[in-house]
């Protein structure tokens, strides 16, 4: 038997942090676009910005921060409290899909 689920964290702020804005981090630390990172992602950019405001305006510091460009256009990347998001979310993600792989386990024996 498998378990499945996504994990998610809120604060008492109304900061929450997902897969999908995980994802979006990433790609804005990789690329240094905002508007890259959402051509990757397959999301139209108004969505991606949203993300990103939400997690900006909701977290005790900004996650990302956008720097205004001339001809080359401007550029993103994630503070460090950005990477420590993520980070802390991949954490906590790894440890949920080894509690589910752990009790999908267990259950499947107690059925036998």
């Amino acid at each position: 038997m498998k378990i499945k689920g996504h994990i998610w964290f809120e604060t008492e702020t109304g900061l929450q942090i997902g897969y999908g804005r995980v994802k979006l981090l990433e790609c804005i630390d990789d690329l240094g676009s905002i508007s890259e990172a959402a051509k990757k992602l397959e999301i139209p950019y108004r969505i991606a910005w949203g993300m990103i405001r939400s997690i900006n305006e909701n977290a005790p510091e900004p996650a990302v921060i956008k720097e205004v460009g001339g001809k080359a256009g401007g550029r993103s990347s994630l503070t460090d409290y950005g990477r420590k998001l993520v980070a802390d979310y991949n954490q906590l993600d790894k440890k949920f899909k080894e509690f589910a792989e752990r009790e999908g386990s267990n259950l499947s024996r107690r059925k036998e």
